[in-house]
């Protein structure tokens, strides 16, 4: 049986619900935020399938929810340098490499300085913008979280994960509150457009939520725990309206129309339950035929590089294709399907080599910071 980093069953489960969540929000941006918002406003229209696809922004709350499980999850049976070490292998060799496909492809219409800072920025992953592609900004928000959890590693804080949660869900809650109460006040200087996203303020309730179903999952749920977590839904919920709302408006003068909130909340609400179930079934679902579950953990694994690659490359392949004379909708299937690939190629022979490379030299690095703490101590 297949385990996870902290000993436990692989949960295949997560794996096809990330897969799925990055279809969604690649669905979106390509098949109704490329023409309907009007940041972009291409000339192409795919009115048929709007419905469906504009709900699917909220994939990026799911995959907070799903990094609150999972980072929580891998720190707990890990050392603040072996934590460190994980992230850094898991996030690293995919953005070097989509970056600079994007790069790639950017470059046949227009490279120039601007573009270039950008492309650093991005395989730095500095967690202020812009960056190479607008999506990176989750990276930021992500690399907020992961940084907190190191910090409790570090300082042995780890079975405080329960405070972690509470604090996560009051903070997001208080913050939230404010807005909802003040929509028309300018929010401070200090939450600029990247960094009060990236501040897991707004954001926070979602991870928080995370942390409750694994805490839910290792039966270390109290009275506190519960009222947190109760609390963590319900600003979510709002949190996700509240976006719903601002996206209504971003679309209305080229969609024509604006979009309920509601059909993004229920998605939300399904994708956390199939994540209780993911988690509650995971044992009977590693029973599954190997071939199977081989199949579903490697769209696990193009799940990063199918969401750094899908927008700027997948807008750049719809241009190409309509420009052919190709209908939009064949145009997005196919888009879809060849970003699919390059996702596939991605973490099937791109990134094993380079994580190869780069945990050898990690390894090396933690080998010679121990010797030479040795020689202190011995001094």
């Amino acid at each position: 049986m297949a385990k996870s980093e902290a000993g436990s069953p692989y949960i295949y489960g997560i794996d096809a619900l990330r897969f799925v969540c990055a279809l969604m929000v690649t669905i979106f941006h390509l098949g109704f935020a490329s023409w309907a918002s009007p940041v972009y406003l291409r000339p192409y229209t795919m009115p048929e399938i709007e419905n469906i696809a504009q709900p699917g922004w909220v994939g990026v709350e799911l995959f907070f929810v799903i990094s609150g499980f999972v980072i929580v999850n891998s720190a707990a049976a890990a050392s603040a340098l072996a934590f460190l070490k994980g992230r850094i292998l898991r996030l690293y060799p995919a953005v070097w490499i989509c970056a600079s496909l994007t790069l790639t492809i950017i470059a046949t219409e227009d490279v120039n300085r601007r573009i270039l800072w950008n492309y650093l920025r991005s395989i730095t992953l500095y967690p202020g913008g812009p960056w190479i592609d607008g999506q990176y900004w989750t990276l930021a928000c992500e690399i907020c979280f992961y940084a907190i959890v190191f910090i409790m590693c570090a300082t042995r804080q780890k079975t405080r994960m329960p405070a972690l949660a509470l604090g996560l869900s009051l903070a997001s809650t208080a913050f939230i509150a404010l807005l909802y109460a003040f929509p028309d006040a300018a929010i401070p200087a200090v939450f600029t457009e990247t960094a009060w996203r990236a501040i897991p303020f707004y954001y926070g309730c979602q991870f928080a939520i995370g942390i409750y179903i694994w805490l839910l999952s290792q039966g270390r749920m109290d009275r506190i725990s519960w009222l947190g977590f109760l609390c963590a839904l319900a600003t979510g919920a709002v949190q996700i309206y509240m976006a719903g709302e601002n996206t209504s408006d971003r679309t209305l003068a080229a969609a024509g129309h604006a979009f309920s909130s509601f059909p993004a909340i229920a998605i939300w609400a399904a994708g956390l339950a199939s994540i209780v179930a993911s988690v509650g079934y995971s044992k009977r679902i590693s029973r599954l035929p190997a071939s199977f579950l081989q199949s579903v953990k490697t769209l696990g694994s193009m799940t990063y590089p199918l969401y750094l690659l899908h927008f700027a490359i997948g807008v750049q392949l719809l241009d190409w294709l309509t420009a052919l004379g190709l209908a939009p909708l064949p145009a997005l299937v196919l888009a879809v399907a060849i970003v699919c690939a390059m996702s596939l190629a991605v973490c099937k022979w791109g990134e094993p080599p380079i994580r190869r490379v780069l945990r050898e030299f990690l390894d090396r690095l933690g080998q010679r910071a121990a010797g030479f703490q040795a020689k202190e101590s011995r001094a």
